[in-house]
This record gives C-alpha cells, structure tokens and sequence, in this order.
C-alpha cells in the first residue's frame, strides 16, 4: 500500500476486477494491522465495485473475526459471506482459483458450526493447507501465522504454538520488510519472556510499516515494556493514543472510541519514567470517556475482575470501550499510580474499587496509613476473589494477593517470621504464574514487595536477592531498581549501590520535578 495511508506492502493476486484492486489491498492491509473498522469499508467498497469478488466478501468476514483481542461477531460474519452466496459450497464455487478457494475455505471454517476453539482450530488447519501448497505466497503464510496464533492456550502452554508462528512470519519478513502482517505477528507471536529478544527487530520496524494503524503504533511497545525501555516502549504508545484520537474524531465517533488499550499501557510506563503528573491525566481521561460510553454486551464475569494483563470475553478493543471495560482500566490505573508513588494518603476514605488491581492497592494503602480494620476487609474481599468458584485467571492472581495483604498484616502486627512465611507462599504461587506479558501482574510483584519487607528489619543482603529476582521477572522496573540500590546501600556495597542509583536515574530522564527517589539517587552519587 502506498499513498496517505500508510500501511505497508501488501501482494494479494486474485481473479478480482482491476478496479477494486486497491479497495481490496487496503482492505487486507488495513486486516493486518488490526483496524478491522477500516478493513470493512475497504472490503465493501471493493464488494460495491466488483459484487462476484469472492475474496472481498472473505475479508469483510475477517474483519469480524479479532482473534488476539478474544473478541468475535460470528453472526455478522456470517452475515458478510451470506452476501455472497446461500451456502458454504456455493460461495467456494464463486472463487474462481483454487488457491481463492483455499481462503473460502478457511474462513467457512472460522465462521462455520461449533463453538469457538473448535472453529479456530479448523481455521489454522485449513489455513496450513492453503499455506503448504502455497510456500511463497507471502499473505497464506501471514494468516497461517495469525490462525496459528488465534489457537494459543493460555501461559507456557502457548510456547510451541509461538515459536511456529514466529518462524513462519518471519521468512515473509525477510522476502518483505515492509509487510504489515509478518511484523505485526512476529510481535504477538514472541510477545513472551522467553522470546521477547526476537520480537526486537519487528518492534523497531513495524510503526515506520503501517503508521496510519494506531495498532500499529502500539504493538512495538509490547516487546519494549518487557525489556524495560520505557522510553521507547511510552513513544510507541504515547503515538498509538494520539493517533486513536485522530481516527476516532475522522470517524465522528465518541471518545469513548478511542483505543484505551494503550493509555493503560502508557500510563504504567510514564510510572516508570517517573512521569507522576502525566499518569494523572491519563485517569481523567479514562473517566471523561466513561461519561459518554454505553452499556458493553459482553459482561465481565466477576465484578472483580482480574485487571490489567487479562481481557477475558469482555474485550471490546477493536469496537470501542464500553462502560466496565472503562472502569476495569480506571481501576488498574488508579491502583498503579497509587503503588508507584506511594501516595497512600489519597485513597484515605475511599471505599470502593474497579477490580482486584485497586482493592490491592486500596490495602497497601491501609497498612501504610496504619488502618488495621481497612487491612481485614480488604483480606475478606481478596478472599472472595479466590475463591474456587471465581475464573482461573482471576483466582490466580486473587490468590497471590491474598498472601500479600496476609502477609502485610502479621508484618504491621510485628509478627515477622509469620509475615515472612505468609510471603514464601506467596512467591510460590506466583512463581507458578508465567512471566507478564505487558503490564506486571500480580499489580505488586511478590518479590519486589518482599525485599522491601526485608530492608525494614535491616536484611539488606537477603533483600539485594530478592530484587534481583524482581527484575529478573520484571526488567527494570523502577520500584525494583529503587529497592535494589537501597538494599545494596545498607549492605555496604558502595559500588553496585551507585551503579543502581544510576540506572534508576536513567528512567527517571523525564521524570517530573521534586521526585524523593530522584532526590535521594542524585544525593547518593555525589
């Protein structure tokens, strides 16, 4: 693709009138790249001028299919190939090659009968078959990889399932580097702790590709996050927010259209460059946007839902966020901002919370304002949170918090080595957990929380192991580096202690006036 749409380089033969050929590349581009409302248009207009081109019926049926976003509108994709014909048979009749007919069949199968496992799974079968017949036809490789990538279990599981993906859509990267899917799905694929240093390449890459896709702009932040280059990682999102709000307001849509998935993103990492007024604004605008924003069809399943790093089927990402997708993100914000500035006085008072992301940070508040009473009715909701009934990805993560608040509690009663038993349990359970993709979650790392623990009764060498783990799970996260610098400090190692503080100054490049830990790092180097 070329012209003011810059969305990268795309090559799809097809037995399509000449004149719908760009609605078409654009349609598929647009696909790429996650703007599934664009994609659309561009589908239907190539349906307008060409109504017997069967594959721009399959892409407006793509565009319903949001895989990675756990998000779906099976009707109106079936509804998109009815257009073209009564029955699945008829419909791959009217593909006039054999490979057309292989994407037909791919995406009957996507939106055919059974539940949605099941259809996903025939999608990346079929999809392999298009693509084995078809080794270098760069756009059967591409959806090869995404169908691959739509079947992934959840955690470690995934492993095998992304190293396939990733292999496939990185040879389309090496034939085309300016392709929009090979990039964008290198991202996803290795979108892991364990792989996320081959995704660097694609990061760099993908928002010079398709910069018209706020998507687009955003995805490179999730390799950055998890290495912690937090100035890279908030361009790409700072980037990704400003152009939502562009296409939102081209569109004549509300703001509650605008892609929220990064300002979440962007304000953990303004966090982490010590960015505290900006990560203020961000809130603010999360709940200007929950005034204008409807009811969302897909409820989350607890009103405790599990924050940050798992959508679930509530997920509206690719339609806009609705009324408790809003609220989920202002909880996780507001208990982000809260944890990493330690600016418990704020929450004094406050007794509600958007999901388990804010009750934790709720309750570390409470042990830091010596409110005993606030610390047990925060533990009695964890409790209910981790319950067996609750959905895995909740319980879990309900769980680990749990210990934390438990262990917080025997630590303000003075009963440490209950406390730091409670703990032990605690790193167990998350320890059990994969790496973070995106956000950290637990929203306070066990680790990172029990060397902090540990400084308060003068372990400074025991406490200097434990956040080295906490950034081992975590890169270089600020809080980390602070408690790490700290601890090397009061063990009497000048030279690593000098050597944190210099890293932890190095996130905080941008970070606003008056910072104590800027205060306190500057001092320690003089």
């Amino acid at each position: 693709m070329s012209g003011q749409e810059r969305l990268g380089r795309v090559s799809f033969s097809n037995s399509g009138n000449a004149a719908a050929q760009a609605d078409f590349l654009r349609g598929v581009a647009w696909l790429h790249s996650f703007g599934y409302e664009d994609a659309i248009d561009a589908f239907r207009a190539a349906q307008k001028i060409d109504p017997s081109f069967a594959l721009a019926y399959w892409g407006e049926a793509m565009s319903f299919s949001q895989p990675l976003w756990f998000f779906e509108e099976v009707d109106k994709g079936r509804a998109a190939l009815a257009k073209l014909g009564a029955t699945p048979e008829a419909r791959i009749a009217k593909a006039k090659t054999a490979r057309e007919q292989g994407f037909m069949r791919a995406v009957e199968a996507l939106f055919g009968p059974g539940d949605k496992p099941a259809r996903h799974a025939a999608f990346a079968q079929t999809m392999a078959k298009v693509a084995a017949e078809y080794p270098a036809d760069d756009e059967a490789q591409a959806f090869h990889a995404l169908a691959l990538l739509s079947t992934m279990p959840r955690g470690d599981a995934a492993l095998p399932i992304r190293r396939e993906a990733g292999a496939i859509a990185e040879k389309v990267f090496a034939r085309n580097p300016d392709h929009p899917g090979a990039a964008h799905y290198i991202l996803h694929a290795y979108d892991h702790g364990s792989l996320v240093a081959r995704a660097l390449p694609a990061a760099r890459a993908y928002a010079t590709i398709a910069p018209a896709a706020s998507h687009a702009l955003h995805m490179p932040a999730h390799a950055f996050l998890q290495v912690g280059f937090w100035d890279e990682a908030a361009a790409s999102d700072e980037a990704s927010w400003n152009a939502s709000i562009a296409w939102a307001k081209r569109r004549g849509l509300s703001i509650a259209a605008r892609d929220y998935h990064s300002l979440v993103w962007l304000q953990y990492e303004w966090t982490q460059q010590g960015r505290v007024s900006k990560t203020k604004e961000a809130i603010a605008f999360v709940e200007q946007a929950m005034k204008t924003s409807g009811p969302q069809a897909l409820k989350p399943s607890s009103p405790l839902h599990a924050g940050g790093h798992a959508y679930g089927e509530q997920s509206e990402i690719g339609r806009g966020s609705g009324d408790a997708a809003l609220r989920n993100d202002r909880g996780s914000m507001r208990a982000r901002y809260i944890i990493e500035s330690e600016r418990w006085a704020e929450m004094q008072g406050q007794t509600t919370f958007d999901n388990i992301e804010e009750l934790f940070a709720l309750g570390l508040s409470a042990v830091n304002l010596a409110d005993a009473a606030r610390v047990r009715s925060v533990i009695e909701e964890f409790r209910k949170a981790a319950a067996p009934a609750q959905a895995a990805e909740l319980r879990e993560q309900a769980e680990v918090m749990l210990r934390e608040m438990e262990a917080l509690e025997l630590f303000a009663q003075g009963r440490h080595d209950a406390a730091f038993a409670m703990m032990d349990r605690a790193a167990a359970l998350q320890a059990r957990m994969p790496k973070p993709i995106g956000r950290p979650f637990p929203v306070k790392d066990v680790n990172e929380l029990y060397g902090e623990l540990l400084l308060q009764v003068g372990r400074a060498k025991e406490a200097v192991l434990w956040f080295d783990r906490a950034l081992a799970r975590t890169p270089n996260r600020s809080r980390a580096m602070f408690g790490l610098a700290r601890a090397y400090r009061n063990a009497g190692d000048a030279a690593n202690a000098r050597a944190a503080y210099k890293r932890l100054l190095a996130n905080y490049r941008l970070a606003d006036a008056g910072l104590p830990e800027v205060t306190e790092a500057r001092d320690a180097l003089r």
